[in-house]
């Protein structure tokens, strides 16, 4: 659980850096390494023709053979918004013919590289998201948990309306968590026990965490978009340096200073207040003494053409005029109430179609991957 938190927080550092620092900020660390440097050929290459940049946030455990946290931020440069796709750990999916977690996926990507299958161990996961979202992945970080609290209380904490009071124990992990209902300041300690929170001690789970993993990533979304919303201002540039240390001394990425810097003019306008979050469509079961989540190919084909479809210059442009077009019709009252549909037909400008790839297939064996607990 830990290392969903320095994921959090490194999509927060990174959105700073992309909008309201901006290309002060960028120089400032240009001269310092983005974390260690990693090629892998399973990623995509940039569209110059297509407005959108997506960055894979992969949280990993101590043994870095698990990734518990797997966020696929999507940045639109034609309307200026960023949406967020969480993938649950426990999504169901076939790696090497058996049927395993999502999160298991470093784990045989690091089998892989030792078999000389891959490169690297996060091209197995990297594969994996692809395929289930049908979407791009351009860039990636790989983060572990030493240096959540340190971010946090680098940016002064956040302040947040926790939800409801939260009282968990576990000795074994020396994990204390004492949290009261109501709005309040969170430094870096209290923010972590935040997020990791899954039920109290006696097992009850208050509100949307009786969903399990998905009424955790609920809440753990809506602090990530407070920590944005809060931290992405100028006052907090002179943090910038300390809070970029922290984060270089923890990540695997093929993202560079020079890529931020590229990226930085295109994401000025930015826009807090139109932050998406989403989880991959599916839902949980119970099945072979394990908890499963099993992704809904259909609902997700759906949300990538509504939310995250890339466009490209000249499509995001034929939009434009088509809804300006059916906009001017409506006005001077030549379209009829049956008339042909800007986004059907002859000539349509409707967005192009995605076709969503399902998770790769094989002859699935069962195999049980490791899993905190069978208890939700």
């Amino acid at each position: 659980m830990r290392y969903k938190i320095v994921a959090m927080a490194v999509t927060c550092f990174l959105v700073i850096c992309f909008t309201v620092l901006g290309v002060i900020a960028a120089k400032r660390i240009s001269s310092q390494p983005l974390g260690s440097q990693v090629a892998i050929e399973e990623l995509d290459k940039e569209d110059s023709r297509v407005g959108m940049v997506n960055f894979l946030i992969i949280g990993v455990d101590e043994d870095g053979l698990r990734s518990d946290t797997i966020m696929l931020v999507s940045y639109d440069g034609y309307s200026d918004r960023l949406n967020i796709l969480s993938l649950p750990r426990d999504t169901q999916v076939v790696m090497n013919g058996y049927k395993q977690k999502l999160n298991a996926a470093i784990g045989v990507g690091a089998q892989n590289v030792k078999n000389g299958k891959d490169q690297e161990p996060e091209e197995e996961l990297i594969r994996q998201v692809k395929a289930l979202t049908g979407l791009p992945v351009h860039y990636f970080m790989t983060v572990d948990f030493d240096g959540f609290i340190e971010i946090i209380d680098a940016l002064g904490g956040v302040d947040f309306n926790v939800p409801y009071n939260m009282n968990y124990d576990d000795p074994a992990q020396d994990l204390h968590i004492h949290l009261k209902k109501g709005p309040q300041h969170l430094d870096g300690q209290q923010a972590h026990d935040f997020v990791r929170f899954r039920h109290n001690t006696d097992n009850s789970a208050p509100g949307e965490y009786a969903m399990g993993d998905e009424g955790r990533i609920y809440w753990q979304q809506r602090f990530l978009k407070e920590l944005l919303l809060q931290k992405a201002k100028p006052q907090y540039f002179a943090n910038i340096t300390d809070v970029f240390d922290v984060i270089t001394r923890n990540v695997r990425t093929n993202y560079t200073v020079q890529d931020l810097l590229m990226h930085i003019d295109e994401m000025q306008n930015f826009d807090f207040s139109n932050i998406g979050m989403y989880e991959l469509p599916g839902e949980a079961k119970y099945m072979d003494e394990l908890w499963w989540y099993i992704y809904d190919g259909d609902k997700t084909s759906a949300l990538i053409q509504e939310v995250f479809l890339p466009r490209s210059a000249e499509q995001w442009a034929q939009e434009q005029a088509a809804a300006e077009d059916a906009g001017a019709e409506g006005t001077d009252g030549t379209a009829a109430a049956g008339g042909t549909s800007s986004t059907s037909g002859t000539g349509s400008t409707a967005k192009p179609s995605v076709t969503v790839a399902p998770a790769p297939e094989g002859t699935a064996k069962s195999q049980s991957a490791r899993t905190a607990s069978p208890v939700r």
